[in-house]
């Protein structure tokens, strides 16, 4: 009898369900009505995220010294913007002999300044500079008995746009300027020499492709050329310069 009574006992304790933990928040008695009343109480009394963009808009809009931030463009960029370079080309002069014009050799020199560096305005800083330039030609014609010599300089500042090929160091430009113009002529009859010179006002007005590609990796030391086509309204008469230009950029 006894034995059977401790194998009855055993069998029960075998075949009964163990009871598993519950979650300290969790009510075993509450009805499925409580609990939603509790989890949406949970998420009234949860804080909600705090909006900070306008703060961050107002301190990012603070310029100047006191401001706690600054516009950063251009502080990467080690390059000065300033350019030297070699001019090189054929001078279209108007002839006054009723031709289409007196081909002569351009010669010259320039100095470029991209002046929108200068500028707040990412989109502009490679994309405007000016060009502070002389050109040379030289003409001389006539006989053994008479002949004449001239010479043309053409003193100008160009500002200029450049559309750039991409993030590339090249772009096409168009630019526009003005200055002035001295012509220095020489009249020898025989032994006879008569000087007459003169100065006039000139635009000047063209078309050409730009490049800047770095020479070292890691310096800031870059090889300056361009190809162009332009144009001198020097007084009544229109000359041509059809050539290009090699230098450096830093």
């Amino acid at each position: 009898m006894k034995t059977w009574l401790v194998r009855c006992l055993l069998g029960g304790l075998i075949l009964s369900t163990p009871a598993l933990a519950q979650d300290e928040d969790e009510d075993p008695y509450a009805t499925p009505d409580e609990e939603s009343s509790r989890s949406s109480d949970d998420d009234y009394n949860r804080p909600e995220p705090v909006d900070q963009t306008d703060e961050f808009r107002e301190v990012s809009e603070q310029e100047g010294e006191d401001g706690d931030f600054q516009r950063m463009s251009g502080l990467d960029d080690p390059n000065l913007g300033v350019a030297v370079e070699l001019i090189a080309g054929a001078l279209l002069v108007d002839s006054s002999r009723g031709e289409f014009s007196d081909n002569l050799l351009g010669l010259g020199v320039r100095a470029t300044w991209e002046f929108g560096r200068i500028l707040d305005n990412e989109a502009l800083r490679e994309a405007l500079w000016a060009d502070l330039r002389w050109t040379y030609g030289g003409l001389s014609d006539g006989t053994a008995f008479i002949s004449g010599d001239t010479s043309l300089h053409y003193f100008t500042i160009a500002p200029a746009y450049e559309l750039k090929l991409g993030k590339s160091d090249f772009g096409f430009f168009a630019q526009a300027g003005g200055g002035l113009a001295y012509q220095a002529t020489s009249i020898t009859v025989d032994a006879d020499v008569t000087k007459v010179n003169g100065l006039k006002p000139v635009l000047q007005g063209g078309v050409g492709f730009r490049g800047r590609p770095r020479l070292t990796s890691s310096g800031n030391l870059r090889l300056a050329f361009r190809v162009e086509a332009l144009a001198f309204r020097r007084g009544y008469m229109n000359d041509f310069f059809l050539g290009g230009s090699l230098g450096t950029a830093f």
